[in-house]
C-alpha cells in the first residue's frame, strides 16, 4: 500500500513539474504586451514585464524595458531592423531595412536619439544624399 502512495505522490509531483517547466518555457510576443508610461507589461497586468519575446519582435525585457539585442521582422518575415537597447532606449549601431531586404538606413542611436553619421538609402539601394549626414541629440548637423 505504501508503494501505492508513494507512487501517487511521485506522480502527482511530477506532473507539477511539467506542467510548471512548459508555463515557464511559453515564449510572449509584442502582442502580448501593452506599453504604459514607457514600460511593458503583459496585458491585463499591474507588474512591469520581464522575459524573452519572439514573433516579429525578438529580444529581452526586463523591469518593462527592451534590453540587448533586437530583431525586428516585417510581416513577411524578411529582418526590419536589427539593434541594442539599454533601459529601454536605442543605443549604438542599428540597421533599418525597406520589406525587400535593401538597406534603408544604418547609423549609431545614444539614448534613443540619432548620434554621428548616419546613411539613408533608396529602395534601390543607392545613397539618399538629401537624408544622410552628422547627427547630435537627434538632430541633423551637415549633410555628408
Amino acid at each position: 500500500m505504501h508503494l501505492l502512495i508513494k507512487l501517487a505522490v511521485l506522480s502527482v509531483l511530477t506532473l507539477f513539474f511539467v506542467v510548471g517547466i512548459i508555463s515557464i518555457s511559453q515564449s510572449e510576443t509584442i502582442d502580448d504586451l501593452v506599453e504604459r508610461e514607457a514600460l511593458f507589461y503583459l496585458k491585463f497586468t499591474d507588474t512591469p514585464f520581464s522575459g524573452e519575446l519572439e514573433g516579429i519582435q525578438q529580444g529581452r525585457i526586463s523591469e518593462g524595458k527592451k534590453q540587448g539585442s533586437w530583431l525586428a521582422f516585417w510581416l513577411t518575415g524578411q529582418l526590419k531592423s536589427k539593434g541594442d537597447y539599454i533601459d529601454g532606449k536605442k543605443t549604438g549601431p542599428w540597421l533599418l531595412f525597406y520589406t525587400n531586404g535593401q538597406l534603408m538606413s544604418k547609423g549609431d542611436y545614444l539614448e534613443d536619439l540619432e548620434d554621428g553619421d548616419w546613411l539613408y538609402y533608396f529602395r534601390d539601394g543607392t545613397i539618399n544624399q538629401q537624408s544622410s549626414g552628422n547627427y547630435k541629440d537627434g538632430k541633423k548637423l551637415n549633410s555628408n
